[in-house]
């Protein structure tokens, strides 16, 4: 066999272990703020959604006047609004949460 046979079935042998040793590596992904189990803030007070989860990003109101905090991620990569999370009051009381997938 020659040298550049043996160099080139060497250089192929490489280049096929290369996908299994990288699909074994764990990927570091950024802790969220919030977890996904916010259905205990239903009903629950300002002050207690602040506790929880803290400031809000921004703060409005809706077309039913109800006050709305929207909290956005931090670590975006993409300007969209994947991640976000809505938290509806009325009355001063939760009445909705929901996250933009």
């Amino acid at each position: 066999m020659s040298l550049w046979a043996l160099l080139s079935l060497l250089f192929f042998l490489c280049l096929a272990g290369l996908p299994g040793c990288s699909s074994l590596k764990a990927v570091a992904r950024p802790k969220q703020p919030v977890t996904d189990s916010n259905a205990a803030l239903i009903s629950k007070g300002q002050d207690e959604v602040k506790a929880k989860l803290g400031e809000p990003t921004i703060v409005s109101k809706t077309n039913e006047g109800h006050t709305l905090w929207i909290y956005k991620p931090s670590w975006k990569l993409m300007p969209n609004d994947k991640g976000t999370m809505y938290v509806e009051f009325e009355e001063g009381k939760v009445i909705k949460i929901f996250r933009k997938q």
